[in-house]
């Protein structure tokens, strides 16, 4: 699987390299996520750069997102499952997947919106491995359930 992710909605796009990495260490990691500051200082970054928007809202155009590669994989698994704590703040961490996985991403992601507006459920899409998997529950307290698995080979 890639080391890769995108970090979507991230402010300031004149900032250099130097300091979107320090910005990416300093503020986002440890007061966005709430990673500690030494587990932050052990982060290798193999390389981070922006990527530029695709279609700019009329009069308005978003910052561009920053994609990081990790030189350890525990490294990104660890900003990734912190990942939901930035929601509130119009900033989207996402895996960086292959083109077929994104179009199957944005399929099922079509399915669990009717699902959570229709039948009131909870979902979640997750990658693993080659298969992305939609899972849906009840509430908090429920456990997650397979609803749809696709195979993207």
């Amino acid at each position: 699987m890639e080391k890769n992710e995108i970090i979507k909605s991230t402010p300031d796009p004149e900032r250099s390299l130097f300091k979107q990495r320090k910005l990416a260490d300093d503020d986002f990691n440890l007061k966005y996520l709430g990673i500690e500051k030494f587990k932050v200082d052990s982060f290798l970054i193999a390389n981070a750069h922006r990527i530029p928007s695709k279609a700019p809202v009329i009069d308005t155009k978003r910052p561009d997102a920053i994609i990081v590669r990790f030189m350890h994989y525990s490294d990104k698994q660890c900003v990734m499952a912190n990942a939901y704590k930035v929601a509130n703040r119009k900033i989207r961490i996402v895996d960086d997947l292959p083109v077929i996985m994104k179009e199957a991403r944005n399929d099922l992601a079509k399915i669990a919106y009717n699902i959570w507006t229709k039948e009131k459920l909870q979902t979640r899409i997750r990658a693993r491995g080659v298969h992305l998997v939609l899972e849906i529950r009840l509430n908090a307290r429920d456990v997650w359930n397979v609803r749809k698995d696709i195979s993207c080979v």
